[in-house]
């Protein structure tokens, strides 16, 4: 048997063993009491737990209808919002929507890049649009339970940009196009379009809605109400721009939208790209069919090529420019295919507008860039 050996430990070491032992938890102790703290404090700017920060704003806005101060209140919650976690920032912004409590802000409804707003005509409208930044997912679930009841036409056209946002799917895409055609089509919605409801139309582009194109068509020929007219035309336009040999091909077919608006008509025709065979076929069938008027013939030789864009900030859409570069390639070839036309007999009907439309195209090709072209009929 091995007899055990005794340890012999100085008292000097065993005090310090204990001093270290103590000094170990206190030090971790004061550690994990910190932590705690910080983990109970809220992020700077965020008030104490139990208040709601939105129902505080919108408190305000009740006090002073002053524009400047519902900006700075807005701008303010709008901070707070982005600074706590997100799920609590959610929660609050569900929390008032769920409400049917709502406060004019004397602000515009106003679309900066990116789609987002740089004014918000209501409260309501500011939190749909802070919900976006903070939580997409979030915001297009929200955004789907709007649109399940008429509210007001800004509530859903911000609606449908979160849901947009979120999910580019087809069949996402055929829901927003459904969704958007009630708003379009909603009486009193249509009756005093918001600056949210007309821009509503640019989810149509979003989409590629082209078989809403009987409903722009229809609200075209609204010689009644010029601003239904001009944003279905601008919708359309783009259409066509985006997607024009489907377009162009139900505009072809449209004899109602052509007699009520030649010159419109034409001139999206003159938009088309002679290089792709779908678009020169579809052209060459309208620029000989026996019913096309002086009238339709001298306003798309009088346009094309038509490269003419309207650029603006929209809630779902980006749009750019063509570089000069891309235009010059184009008018050089375009201008090949229609002098071959002015050399072939069966388009002998079309002779002077097809020489209209060379010599233009002579004057971009020779010339340093694109001329000036006319604004699109009206």
């Amino acid at each position: 048997m091995i007899p055990r050996k005794s340890i012999s430990i100085p008292i000097s070491l065993l005090v310090a063993g204990l001093l270290c032992l103590w000094w170990w938890k206190s030090v971790t102790s004061d550690k994990s009491e910190k932590s705690k703290v910080l983990s109970s404090q809220r992020s700077p700017g965020i008030r104490p737990t139990g208040e709601s920060p939105v129902a505080a704003a919108f408190g305000n806005l009740q006090k002073s209808p002053a524009r400047a101060d519902a900006l700075k209140t807005l701008t303010e919650l709008q901070a707070d919002l982005k600074a706590m976690p997100r799920e609590e920032a959610v929660a609050w912004i569900r929390s008032f929507l769920n409400s049917s409590d709502d406060k004019p802000t004397g602000l515009s409804f106003v679309i900066s890049k990116q789609g987002t707003l740089s004014e918000w005509p209501t409260f309501r409208i500011f939190l749909l649009d802070a919900l976006l930044a903070i939580d997409p997912t979030a915001a297009a679930l929200i955004g789907r339970e709007i649109l399940t009841k008429p509210t007001t036409s800004d509530e859903w056209a911000l609606a449908l940009r979160n849901v947009g946002k979120n999910d580019a799917s087809q069949e996402t895409n055929a829901y927003l196009r459904e969704k958007t055609e009630a708003l379009i089509a909603n009486p009193a919605w249509q009756a005093d379009p918001s600056i949210g409801y007309l821009n509503a139309f640019d989810v149509l582009v979003h989409t590629g809605a082209t078989e809403s194109t009987p409903l722009l068509s229809s609200l075209i020929q609204r010689k009644d109400r010029k601003d239904l007219a001009h944003a279905g035309f601008l919708t359309l336009d783009r259409l066509v721009q985006q997607q024009s040999s489907d377009v162009l091909a139900r505009l072809s077919a449209d004899r109602t939208l052509q007699e009520s608006r030649p010159e419109m008509v034409s001139q999206e025709f003159a938009r088309a790209d002679l290089r792709d065979a779908a678009q020169r076929e579809i052209v060459k069938t309208w620029l000989l069919d026996p019913a096309r008027t002086g009238t339709e013939l001298r306003s798309f030789a009088g346009v094309y090529p038509n490269n003419n864009q309207f650029i603006s900030n929209n809630l779902l859409t980006t749009e750019a420019s063509p570089s000069g570069s891309d235009l010059a390639a184009h008018d050089r070839e375009a201008l090949d295919i229609i002098t071959g036309w002015e050399k072939d007999p069966a388009f002998s009907s079309v002779q002077e507008h097809l020489r209209s439309m060379i010599s233009r195209l002579n004057g971009f090709v020779g010339g340093s860039g694109n001329a000036e072209t006319p604004a699109p009929a009206k």
